[in-house]
Order: structure tokens, then C-alpha cells, then sequence
């Protein structure tokens, strides 16, 4: 099997017990937090978790101005 296929299956399958084990931990948690905070608590660790990937695999950003503006 090639060696990407692996990882990538690996990574799907991370996914899916990542996004799988959340309904277990909201439907625990959800009696102390209030849901709407729980949803940008989600959304804060996800992005610093993605801003810390980019840093060290160093992508590089760039956006058009052309498109955007």
C-alpha cells in the first residue's frame, strides 16, 4: 500500500474519533458551559491548533487584493 494512502487513512481516522468523541464530551459539558460558548471555545482551539500547524510546516500567506478588495 502506498506509504500516503497510510497516512492519510490514519488521519482520517484520527478525524473521525476526534469529531465522533466531541458528542460525548458536549453532552458532558453542557451542563457547565452555556452551548454558544462552548461553540467558539471549539472554534478558538481549532484555529490556534491550525496557526500553530502552518507555523512550523511554514506555509506561506498570501491574499490578492485584487480579489478580495
Amino acid at each position: 500500500m502506498n506509504k500516503n494512502k497510510i497516512i492519510g487513512s490514519i488521519y482520517l481516522t484520527l478525524a473521525a474519533c476526534i469529531w465522533g468523541g466531541m458528542f460525548v464530551v458536549v453532552k458532558s459539558v453542557v451542563s457547565e458551559i452555556p452551548p454558544i460558548q462552548l461553540v467558539w471555545l471549539r472554534y478558538l482551539i481549532g484555529s490556534v491548533a491550525l496557526l500553530v500547524i502552518a507555523l512550523v510546516a511554514k506555509i506561506q500567506w498570501h491574499w490578492d487584493k485584487k480579489i478580495y478588495c
